[in-house]
């Protein structure tokens, strides 16, 4: 799932999205596990004049699970979008920012804030 926010009359845009790559809790998921949960990592790139570009330091695992309904979904990739938008824009770092929302969950998205512990 993607989101994504053009910036006013340029050709930049701005793509937030979740990706599956099969990371749980301790790192790789096990489903051998009952403890471990398949989790969710997010990307953020800079799309200008049709060309992605990866942003530095913008992909992080969450907390969110990967069974997360996809209304849930939208809602965390507009919370993260309201974070990063204008600093991804101008060439801001947003690394420190990223390491925050790598904390964001289900309960976070819900409460829509970002807090730290705020776990599944």
């Amino acid at each position: 799932m993607e989101y994504k926010r053009k910036y006013k009359n340029s050709d930049k845009e701005v793509l937030v999205e979740w990706t599956d790559l099969g990371e749980g809790i301790q790192g790789d998921y096990n489903p051998d596990d009952p403890e471990d949960i398949a989790l969710l990592r997010f990307d953020i790139s800079l799309i200008d004049k049709g060309e992605t570009i990866p942003i530095e330091d913008a992909s992080y695992c969450t907390q969110v699970p990967v069974d997360t309904d996809d209304k849930i979904l939208k809602e965390g990739l507009e919370m993260m979008m309201e974070e990063i938008f204008d600093a991804v824009i101008h060439g801001n770092s947003i690394k420190k920012v990223c390491e925050r929302m790598s904390w964001i969950s289900v309960k976070s998205i819900k409460a829509g804030q970002w807090k730290t512990g705020y776990v599944i």
